[in-house]
């Protein structure tokens, strides 16, 4: 490969490294400053008049997937631990008493992600 061109190769993938790493909003601070907003963690209003809270898989997919590629350890570890278990129970039958046995992993992850939002400088509220 000729000497110009793998400079220019090397000059952008560098740049690129640059840019994902230090530039580029990590996503789930992202998520935790539309969270202390009051918004989805998309950063999309919440919709008040939603009488439906279920997820579609699509929709937990892309809510995982926002703490999933999170650099903050606490922020990935937390987040997606949340978003399985709101998909896990969601997906019992509404008569089954084994929710139950997630309410204990469920306050470790959600105090867990308002711990981890907080260390980053976003206070969340989980309980709207």
């Amino acid at each position: 490969m000729p000497t110009g061109i793998s400079a220019v190769l090397v000059f952008a993938v560098g740049g690129y490294a640059v840019y994902d790493r230090f530039i580029k909003e990590d996503s789930g601070i992202a998520a935790c400053k539309a969270m202390s907003e009051d918004k989805q963690i998309d950063g999309s209003p919440k919709d008040s008049d939603a009488g439906d809270d279920d997820l579609s898989e699509a929709e937990y997919r892309e809510a995982r997937k926002i703490f999933e590629d999170s650099r903050h350890d606490k922020i990935r570890e937390h987040g997606t631990a949340l978003m399985d278990l709101l998909w896990r129970v969601q997906q019992m039958p509404e008569d089954d008493g084994g929710a139950l046995a997630f309410i204990g992993p469920m306050g470790t992850h959600v105090s867990g992600l308002q711990t981890a939002c907080a260390d980053e400088g976003f206070i969340i509220k989980l309980d709207s």
